[in-house]
């Protein structure tokens, strides 16, 4: 699979990645990383690097996946709520005009994406101070003000971040940046910058009204635990399995033996043995 940015490894762009299969002890991770992580940008390093196999071609680390681009970051967690559970989702949404409510099916894995522009992921930028460099923003940058309460704080320190001098010798005040400088700045990054639809467009069938829906990019970040607990319970007392063995298993293998304890028990006909992950 690609990324539709990717990262810089040795100079090159890189974008492959592969998720590891998804086992109980991911799942608990998941739903425990919000109490664990210090802020949201923080959760999804660490969701991501624990999801994560292989990230360009290499090992994957947690500071490999916090130097990963927002895009990137946001497009790895729609993917990895396709990996998780490919089925439809389905949307509840009030009509703008007519007011109806009506279902919209959503498949995570094929929401349209916009791919990085060809400068990504640094270009120049002419400002009131001078030609600038600015990058795409990362996830390194939204853990630094993900605390940050005052926004233009916050602001200026993502800008001191994101940009630096084509002369090394000469320097720039963020703080000076005029709000024509800071609008081409965002225009420049919103060009370079890989993004996933947050919004899905979708017709009203009571008055044929567009809507736009508004997407989260996050749905993996909702994953429930359900019955994981009950499932480690049943598979330790009919095959005497420790909890680490158990959680070990993917979901895949989970179910099969699941189904194999239904049926031994005449819950279940025939096991609808599925492909085992």
């Amino acid at each position: 699979m690609k990324l539709p940015g990717g990262i810089r490894i040795d100079g090159v762009i890189k974008r492959s990645f592969h998720f590891k299969p998804v086992t109980g002890s991911f799942e608990i991770m998941l739903c425990e990383s919000a109490r664990d992580a210090g802020s949201h940008p923080a959760r999804i390093t660490a969701v991501l690097s624990e999801a994560l196999e292989e990230l360009g071609d290499t090992a994957v680390s947690a500071s490999r996946v916090r130097n990963l681009s927002v895009g990137d970051r946001q497009y790895l967690m729609c993917q990895l709520a396709a990996h998780i559970d490919d089925q439809e989702s389905w949307l509840t949404a009030e009509c703008g005009k007519c007011r109806e409510l009506f279902d919209v099916s959503l498949r995570y894995a094929d929401l349209p994406i916009k791919p990085a522009g060809k400068e990504y992921p640094e270009t120049a930028v002419e400002t009131e101070q001078g030609n600038l460099r600015v990058r795409v923003p990362t996830g390194a940058d939204q853990e630094a003000i993900a605390t940050v309460d005052d926004e233009i704080k916050a602001l200026h320190i993502l800008l001191q971040r994101l940009l630096s001098t084509v002369e090394p010798s000469r320097a720039f005040d963020v703080e000076q940046l005029s709000q024509n400088d800071i609008a081409a700045i965002e225009a420049r990054v919103e060009a370079m910058a890989p993004e996933t639809a947050t919004h899905l467009r979708t017709h009203c069938p009571n008055c044929e009204t567009e809507n736009q829906l508004p997407i989260s990019q996050y749905q993996s970040l909702q994953h429930p635990v359900g019955d994981l607990y009950a499932e480690i319970h049943r598979l330790a007392s009919c095959y005497h399995w420790s909890e680490s063995e158990i959680l070990a298993l993917t979901r895949a293998r989970r179910q099969i033996y699941l189904q194999l304890i239904d049926q031994s028990r005449g819950m279940q006909d025939e096991p609808s043995f599925i492909e085992a992950g």
